[in-house]
């Protein structure tokens, strides 16, 4: 895999694969699952109908089940061949890229459109698990906030925690003000969405050496006394948002498709061994 310079036009940066005979590396993608009227807007996206790009079936190894993909390819030339080799198309190189100008017939391909607030999934979405364990004295909803920030994950949910707080800021219902708790608690319950960009809506339970209990909405300042491990559900083909509802008077959950037309198989998070069906080439690299 190579990025495109600017001086080759589109000059978008874009991220190029080329199928040359011993050149290339293992690399790091992803794989999705596309229906026709997807497929049918990524060839516009691509180029293929002006010869930009073409498309070929190839066989990928994903956590050792062998898939077969359309895989899109740039035809090699001088310039390209002279950039370096990039193993995984990483977010230094993202910031690089100029998307090119809105195309209505691609938008009208994979049905998206302004966000609407939508009450529900339009259909039932995959999920994935994070899992992670804080340490003393760490932030609980600071550090849950990091952690979808810096993975770039629009659509979670908190699906158990179990761990321990020292002092603990509640907002309990129906109040503006914060209650602050100091002593040795252990979380009973911990629930809610979040995203990056989309706010969050947690709400916390604790309990004290008589068993009192205490519950509300998760603020900062939450510090973990020994530990907290959560397993946090990841739905990529879902974003949340929140939108001021004025039913109720408050920025309520908005669930919205990243694509109605297109839901993932899954991260790759390991190299993929990228092999042509007629063994043309032995490594070679992706195109995003």
């Amino acid at each position: 895999m190579v990025i495109r310079p600017e001086s080759m036009k589109p000059n978008t940066y874009g991220p190029v694969l080329m199928d040359v005979d011993g050149v290339g590396d293992q690399i790091t993608g992803e794989v999705w699952l596309c229906d026709d009227s997807t497929m049918e807007a990524m060839d516009i996206l691509e180029g293929v109908p002006s010869g930009l790009y073409y498309s070929r079936e190839t066989q990928v190894i994903a956590h050792d089940e062998e898939l077969c993909c359309t895989v899109y390819f740039y035809p090699p030339n001088e310039v390209l061949l002279r950039q370096p080799l990039i193993r995984e198309y990483g977010a230094q190189h993202h910031e690089l890229y100029k998307p090119g100008a809105f195309n209505r017939q691609i938008s009208a391909l994979c049905q998206f459109g302004p966000s609407e607030q939508l009450l529900h999934t339009q259909q039932a979405a995959p999920m994935m698990v994070h899992v992670l364990r804080l340490l003393p004295d760490d932030d609980l909803l600071e550090a849950l906030l990091e952690f979808v920030r810096e993975r770039q994950i629009h659509a979670a949910m908190v699906l158990t925690c179990v761990g321990s707080t020292g002092t603990t800021v509640l907002r309990p219902a129906g109040s503006s003000e914060p209650k602050l708790l100091e002593g040795k608690f252990e979380i009973v319950s911990l629930t809610g969405t979040l995203g990056a960009g989309g706010g969050h809506h947690l709400h916390m339970s604790v309990s004290d050496s008589e068993c009192r209990t205490f519950g509300g909405h998760l603020l900062g300042g939450c510090k973990i006394r020994t530990t907290a491990e959560i397993g946090i559900g990841i739905c990529r083909t879902l974003r949340f948002s929140r939108e001021l509802d004025p039913r109720t008077g408050y920025p309520e959950l908005s669930v919205s498709g990243v694509s109605s037309a297109m839901s993932p198989l899954g991260r790759i998070q390991r190299e993929m061994n990228i092999r042509s069906f007629r063994d043309k080439f032995q490594n070679s690299q992706t195109h995003d």
